[in-house]
């Protein structure tokens, strides 16, 4: 793993939290576990690829816990920062963390029913060997959902107007510093798909997320007294977001794409 990023979200782990509490964060997280819901009720082993501070592993623990029955889930991440602090927000929850390299996973073949990935793949050094460690240690049939950011997404355009402050600091660090070795790829449908064939039958692939990245997140977004307004603004166009994301042309533009796959063996 690229020894930048694995310092970047080290560092990142003890804010992580907060920035998850953010409107648009909470929204997406929802939006995630909506999709994600009648897969994790089907499955028994889950594994949450790129867990982070572990929110998605909590929510997969609890959701199985009220369901009852045997189970396993597990969160990996490449951070042991943010390995750190899943375990120390867990409680008593049935879930276990270790630290995991996506492109060498610590697995036997066919472990688990579900793997789960949100916006993790695009920091993986080689998605092509991720998915292939993905399909191995998936059973035959197995499930993966992930959401992967778009590198064709309009509203980036948006954000590069209000974030320019930003991206001119940026510039001017990598004038200064020289470019940042810091990982993060970014796909397009096509690109997906060609990555999936052949390892994944697809279930669904659609867009996620689109109305609300057009508005700027400083301060709506960023600053906790506007807060309801952002969550405000999110709840009344939420279904408009919905149907422009699940459109076939405009949820090509979204934020994310969401992936829903079957491992062919």
């Amino acid at each position: 793993m690229n020894e930048e990023t694995l310092r970047f979200y080290n560092l990142q782990a003890k804010n992580y939290t907060a920035l998850r509490a953010r409107p648009i964060q909470v929204y997406t997280d929802r939006l995630e576990r909506e999709a994600m819901a009648p897969l994790v009720a089907a499955a028994t082993n889950i594994l949450d690829l790129g867990c982070g501070e572990g929110r998605l592993t909590r929510w997969l623990a609890q959701s199985k816990r009220d369901q009852g029955g045997d189970f396993t889930v597990h969160g990996a991440d490449f951070s042991p920062e943010m390995i750190a602090h899943a375990r120390a927000l867990n409680g008593d929850l049935p879930a276990t963390y270790g630290i995991g390299d996506a492109m060498a996973l610590p697995f036997p073949d066919n472990s688990f029913d579900l793997i789960v990935s949100c916006t993790a793949p695009n920091n993986f050094p080689d998605l092509n060997a991720a998915l292939d460690e993905i399909r191995r240690v998936l059973r035959p049939g197995g499930a993966f959902c992930a959401t992967i950011i778009n590198s064709q997404e309009t509203a980036r355009f948006a954000r590069y107007l209000y974030y320019s402050p930003y991206y001119l600091a940026k510039l001017a660090q990598r004038i200064v510093k020289g470019a940042s070795s810091y990982h993060r790829v970014l796909f397009s449908r096509e690109e997906l798909e060609r990555l999936l064939q052949g390892r994944f039958k697809m279930i669904e692939i659609s867009g996620m997320r689109l109305i609300p990245d057009f508005v700027p997140e400083f301060p709506l977004n960023i600053w906790p007294p506007l807060f309801p307004v952002m969550s405000g603004f999110i709840d009344a166009t939420q279904s408009i977001d919905h149907w422009l994301a699940k459109h076939p042309t405009f949820g090509r533009r979204a934020r994310f794409h969401l992936v829903i796959a079957q491992a062919v063996k």
